[in-house]
Parts: structure tokens; C-alpha cells; sequence
């Protein structure tokens, strides 16, 4: 609902981080009739905790799709969950340098203390849930599977 306000702006797109992302970046995309893509952020993960992102890099694959050109327009960027911010940090400093005019952060659930670091390099925030103690973006999902390959290009396939 937060985000309707930008539904059908000529010169916005969501952005998805593959996999978890693109599922809800369809939803998204889908609700404010704005294109989606794909933006590749990889997630480096703490020695031990796969989930949790010790860092992250943009790579250049175009497993999904080649990541859309993102200058001059305003940008949703999305996935399913922020932990460390780390990943989402890589895709802001890469759509940064590709020249996007406007970059809304748009997640359904992310830390307190992680949305701080964020927020001053975004335009805007839209979380839903801002737990003060948090484990994994897991545990806010009554059921979180993997998302397959075969699921994200469907995704993107069926948008709108």
C-alpha cells in the first residue's frame, strides 16, 4: 500500500535482487504497473552463516536478464529482506553510478540499526518490519523456500 503512490509513473522500474528479490519485486511490479528487472548484487556469506552477508559485489551475469537502464529514472529496488544491508549497499552504489534519478528502498523486513546506515543512502525507505532483535530474513516468513532458477525467470516472464 505504501508504495502506490507510485503506480504507473512513466520512468520508474523495480529493481530485484535475485533470487528471494524478484518474487517480490513481481508483487510489486504487478501492483504499480512499472517494469521490472533485475539488478545482480551477490552476497558474500559470514564464513559459517550462509544467510548472512559478510559483504557483497555486483556481477556481471545476465542469468535473468541484462539489469535495465536505470539512468534518469526512479528506481524500486527490492528483495526478500534486509540482515547485514550489505548486498543492498552494493546494488545503491551501482545504480548510484549508473545515474538513477531517485532510489526507493523497498523491503518487507529489515533491522533497526541496519535501516540507519541505509536510509542516508537512499531517497526513500518503505520496510514493514523493523524488529530491534533479528537473527535471519527467514524468520519473518511463515514459509521460506529457496527460490529456484526456473522460478525467478517465471517471475519475470509473468510481470506485467
Amino acid at each position: 500500500q505504501k508504495l502506490l503512490k507510485f503506480k504507473g509513473i512513466k520512468g520508474a522500474v523495480v529493481l530485484a535482487i535475485p533470487r528471494g528479490g524478484v518474487v517480490i519485486g513481481k508483487v510489486i511490479s504487478n501492483a504499480l504497473r512499472v517494469p521490472l528487472g533485475v539488478v545482480y548484487a551477490k552476497k558474500i556469506p559470514a564464513p559459517g552463516q550462509p544467510e548472512l552477508a559478510a559483504g557483497a559485489r555486483i556481477v556481471r551475469t545476465k542469468k535473468f536478464g541484462k539489469t535495465p537502464e536505470v539512468k534518469g529514472k526512479s528506481v524500486i529496488l527490492v528483495d526478500d529482506g534486509i540482515a547485514t544491508g550489505e548486498t543492498v549497499k552494493a546494488a545503491i552504489k551501482y545504480l548510484r553510478k549508473k545515474k538513477a534519478k531517485k532510489i526507493i528502498l523497498a523491503m518487507p523486513v529489515a533491522p533497526k540499526d541496519t535501516l540507519k546506515s541505509l536510509k542516508r543512502l537512499v531517497d526513500e525507505v518503505i520496510v514493514l518490519e523493523t524488529p530491534v532483535y533479528f537473527g535471519a530474513v527467514g524468520e519473518f516468513y511463515r514459509d521460506f523456500p529457496q527460490v529456484s532458477d526456473k522460478e525467478v525467470l517465471q517471475c519475470l516472464y509473468e510481470t506485467d
